[in-house]
């Protein structure tokens, strides 16, 4: 509950400071898709903070990127905002690739997409087994994630 108020109060925050450029959007005829792209988002943030497996997880990381996606071209109807909106996809698109792939391996390895159950696995003594396998869908999975959410090597 709490990192869903956090998540409320954050988008409360970034319209308030994209507040100008909002308004000056707002007088042109496709005003009602911003609110609704937002509402979305949120909707897709609370999904994801909701999740207990990685099926759930990944489904509601594409909605919130799908969101995104439109957003990104939304408010400036540019050609650098077309462009950069394409190459966002494209790009995700891949992110999206090592994702299942990662998720894939690790249920290979685990024989389930549910956090505890992977949790379990990992402290017991068979994951020793695979430790080096685990450790590349891991790693797998985590490029992915930042790159869906623009952390530090993937920010770029």
């Amino acid at each position: 509950m709490f990192s869903k108020l956090v998540v409320v109060s954050l988008t409360i925050m970034i319209l308030w400071i994209i507040q100008r450029k909002v308004q000056r959007f707002s007088k042109s005829e496709n005003f009602i898709e911003f609110p609704l792209v937002i509402g979305f988002s949120l909707l897709f943030m609370f999904l994801l903070l909701s999740s207990y497996d990685f099926i759930g997880t990944y489904l509601t990381i594409e909605g919130l990127s799908l969101t995104l996606y439109v957003l990104a071209v939304l408010l400036n109807q540019g050609i650098a905002s077309v462009e950069s909106a394409t190459k966002y996809f494209s790009l995700g698109a891949v992110s999206s690739g090592s994702l299942i792939l990662g998720i894939s391996l690790l249920f290979g390895f685990t024989g389930s997409t549910d956090f505890l159950e992977i949790q379990t696995f990992l402290s017991t003594q068979t994951s020793l087994y695979y430790n080096s396998e685990i450790a590349i869908s891991i790693l797998l999975i985590l490029f992915a994630f930042f790159f869906k959410i623009s952390a530090f090597p993937c920010h770029v």
